[in-house]
């Protein structure tokens, strides 16, 4: 079954669809087959029970946190792929999680 990640910011347009994108292309070049959505943050939570990966970029208050954690739903930071400064490492432990 192939994997489903999300990507989630204020409103769901500029940073997220940016990094959604970003991710998507990394992954085409990998030969990762995983399924990439941008998403605005007020919808995280109906997100969550149908998501695989979770890509931040704002902190996610304590209840998305705990509901993610609680439906196994992997979560890491999107600034890197913003930034750079760390990008590679995130990408391979999203890449870890895809599997």
């Amino acid at each position: 079954m192939v994997k489903k990640l999300v990507v989630a910011c204020g409103s769901g347009v500029a940073t997220s669809t940016t990094i959604a994108e970003k991710i998507k292309s990394k992954f085409e070049n990998d030969r990762i087959q995983c399924n990439v959505e941008a998403v605005d943050y007020k919808s995280i939570l109906n997100e969550l029970p149908n998501t695989d990966i979770y890509v931040y970029i704002a902190q996610p208050d304590a209840n998305v946190l705990k509901t993610a954690d609680k439906l196994n739903v992997k979560v890491f930071p999107g600034i890197p792929f913003l930034t750079g400064m760390g990008m590679d490492k995130v990408y391979e432990d999203i890449i870890a999680a895809t599997k």
